[in-house]
């Protein structure tokens, strides 16, 4: 792949795989880690991804990285998504986004990625199959159980 088309690439897609990865991870540092490696390998296997799928794609290679991380024997968590407070992740959001962000955190991962990607990045039950490879009655399912469990979460503050 050429120097420009990737890099054209990752101004446009960046800021979405770094979000996929922390939703995976939990930490900031495995995620920017993610993100490095998932650009990376693009450039060094010279992989040449159809035009108008590149974002599909990365956040394709994003999910799968991300599980053979959290899979790996040797990943030891080393900021939760409590103490990632304290590394002004959600500096940026104001007192409800903060609020959000705190309960998305506390979900177990399979629900915080499908809920991620259907309300963030606006992939239909269909799309998110394909990135994560389950059938899209598992999407659906993960879905509705994912938002039950957002509510539980923010119950306080509805």
């Amino acid at each position: 792949m050429k120097h420009d088309k990737l890099m054209k690439m990752y101004d446009l897609y960046s800021e979405n795989v770094y979000r996929l990865a922390l939703s995976y991870t939990g930490c900031v540092a495995d995620a920017e880690d993610i993100v490095q490696n998932v650009f990376l390998k693009v450039f060094e296997k010279h992989i040449d991804i159809d035009a108008g799928k590149e974002k599909s794609y990365l956040l394709t290679v994003t999910a799968n990285m991300c599980r053979n991380h959290l899979r790996s024997a040797r990943v030891k968590r080393s900021v939760s998504y409590e103490e990632a407070e304290h590394e002004n992740v959600n500096a940026s959001f104001d007192d409800e986004e903060a609020d959000l962000y705190e309960a998305m955190g506390r979900l177990p991962e399979k629900y915080r990625v499908v809920l991620y990607l259907h309300y963030y990045e606006g992939y239909t039950f269909r799309e998110i199959a394909g990135l994560l490879h389950i059938t899209s009655s598992a999407v659906s399912m993960r879905l509705h159980r994912g938002r039950e469990m957002l509510r539980a979460e923010l119950k306080d503050y509805i």
